[in-house]
């Protein structure tokens, strides 16, 4: 009765809130909702994926993800400006311009990526695989499922223009159904092949980057031919006057997204290059138990990047300076989850995925630190990035970085902290976006703004 009654007040306060709320709330809703199956099968696919592959190489697999995941991020940050200038476009009505940017984005990724792929199948013969990933896995194996991996990421980029689209039309939900079903495929694939085979990487490659591939070529087609029809790519639309428009801002999420690759993605090479595999399971248990937060907070709040963007176009400052404070209310919420998690954690490792790995109490309270610090950037990207005021971000973004990987190994190694100093390491370098993010946005929405901190 009293679920009843919470759910009936939630969606009365959804009805009553600002049309641009309630589009971002209704959009956390359904996102959240989706996302609780995404969860479900990434937790069930875990212990699958350790099984089919043995800890070791399973630790191997998730450094050459990790590496290859970096690609993801080499658009040159067309695909953030693209989302901010379709936003405006769209705001202002602009359906023709809204379309020839998304015409144009398309080009641009797919030359760029045809580039990656010439300059990899050129580097391939040539790099030691074996001693970058710390692996005695055969070398003729390492290179085909690089290869693989390198072809499905890039394909899949060009086809990530559609999810750029749906966010900028605050569609958020629609990425993460997109997304579900992409993992739902992983699973039920990985399933069948531990019926057939057992530790056969390459295989588990192809499905696992192949799967996202087939299921955004299927959305783009049908979403393009319907909901999306006005903003349909279409060849003849393409212009380079705005790729110029495009890469203006791009180049600016691009070096952004450079400092993210060194953050975020970098701490399992460190970690497998210092440790070995194993640890890097490890380490990654424990990530993707605490990441399960990091997820459900930017599903809240991804609604609100481009919301923020149509509010500056519209100038509705007391709408963006309430939801400011709508997300810090979340946030404090997290908190208090988070340390709740940390009490919990050795109770759900052991439902989850038993004996199979042991996760150390530090690793839990310095990744608990970790998630609270990297959804606080969270919210300050969402209106920095939003605004598209994004020159300090990209200062202190590259200095963050910068220190990052020294610091992680100092606390790793020569301290003997482990994994646990690697993650506490990457805390330490956000809180320099933390503090000077924090304070920007405060002079943005509070008209204070100036020089630099409103560029």
């Amino acid at each position: 009765m009293i679920k009843i009654k919470s759910l009936e007040y939630v969606l009365k306060r959804v009805q009553n809130a600002h049309p641009r709320t309630r589009k971002a709330q209704l959009n956390t809703i359904l996102g959240l909702a989706i996302k609780g199956g995404g969860m479900l099968i990434s937790l069930l696919l875990v212990p699958l994926t350790i099984d089919y592959l043995a800890k070791d190489t399973y630790g191997t697999w998730l450094t050459i993800s990790s590496i290859v995941t970096m690609l993801a991020f080499l658009d040159i940050g067309i695909g953030n400006g693209l989302r901010n200038k379709f936003s405006e476009a769209v705001a202002k009505h602009d359906t023709l311009l809204a379309r020839a940017y998304v015409s144009t984005a398309y080009l641009i990724f797919g030359l760029i990526q045809l580039v990656i792929i010439l300059l990899f199948l050129l580097l391939l013969p040539h790099l030691p695989w074996q001693r970058i990933f710390n692996t005695n896995i055969d070398l003729r194996q390492l290179q085909t499922i690089l290869l693989i991996t390198v072809v499905a990421i890039t394909i899949k980029l060009v086809l990530d223009i559609l999810t750029y689209v749906l966010l900028a039309l605050q569609e958020s939900s629609r990425v993460s159904l997109i997304n579900l079903l992409a993992n739902l495929l992983v699973l039920v694939g990985t399933y069948m092949l531990s019926l057939f085979s057992k530790g056969n990487l390459i295989y588990l490659a192809a499905l696992t980057v192949f799967c996202p591939v087939f299921v955004l070529l299927i959305s783009g087609f049908v979403l393009y031919r319907n909901q999306l029809k006005d903003y349909r790519p279409s060849f003849d639309l393409t212009d380079f006057k705005q790729a110029r428009s495009l890469l203006s801002l791009g180049y600016k999420f691009f070096f952004i997204q450079i400092s993210v690759i060194i953050l975020f993605y970098t701490d399992n090479i460190i970690i497998n290059q210092l440790f070995g595999p194993a640890e890097v399971t490890t380490y990654n248990i424990c990530f993707r138990y605490f990441n399960s937060i990091n997820t459900l907070f930017a599903i809240a709040i991804t609604p609100y990047w481009s919301a923020f963007t149509e509010a500056a176009v519209k100038a509705d400052i007391k709408w963006m300076r309430s939801s400011y404070q709508y997300l810090q209310k979340l946030w404090i919420g997290l908190v208090i989850i988070i340390f709740l998690m940390i009490l919990l954690s050795s109770v759900v490792y052991k439902f989850w995925i038993g004996s199979r790995v042991s996760v150390p109490l530090e690793l839990n309270i310095c990744m608990g630190v970790f998630t609270i610090v990297s959804c606080w950037n969270s919210i300050i990207a969402v209106v920095i990035n939003g605004l598209s005021k994004i020159r300090l971000q990209l200062y202190f973004s590259l200095f963050s970085a910068l220190i990052n990987i020294p610091l992680a190994i100092l606390l790793g190694k020569n301290l003997h902290m482990g994994s646990t100093g690697v993650i506490l390491a990457t805390s330490i370098s956000l809180l320099v976006c933390s503090l000077f993010g924090g304070l920007q946005s405060k002079k943005l929405l509070s008209g204070t703004a100036n020089g630099i901190w409103n560029q």
